[in-house]
């Protein structure tokens, strides 16, 4: 999954994400994507998005608690 904004070629610089969350005895996944923030942006908006985006796209996990989170700059 990818959650990638247009931007121009002054815009913020994309960001790779790692969301693993769970619903005991229930579900449980861990996705990945790239996502590029807003101007001002914080990084609770970017994780309450890809959060919100990651639910959506399975109802399932509404409510399931994130074991982990990471976001960092996509390069090496």
């Amino acid at each position: 999954m990818s959650t990638v904004r247009p931007t121009g070629s002054e815009g913020p610089s994309p960001l790779f994400w790692v969301l693993s969350v769970d619903k005991p005895g229930l579900v449980s996944t861990t996705r990945s994507g790239t996502y590029t923030p807003r101007p001002g942006a914080t990084r609770e908006d970017a994780y309450q998005e890809i959060c919100q985006e990651v639910t959506a796209s399975h109802p399932a996990l509404r409510g399931a608690t994130v074991l982990f989170f990471s976001l960092e700059l996509n390069r090496l």
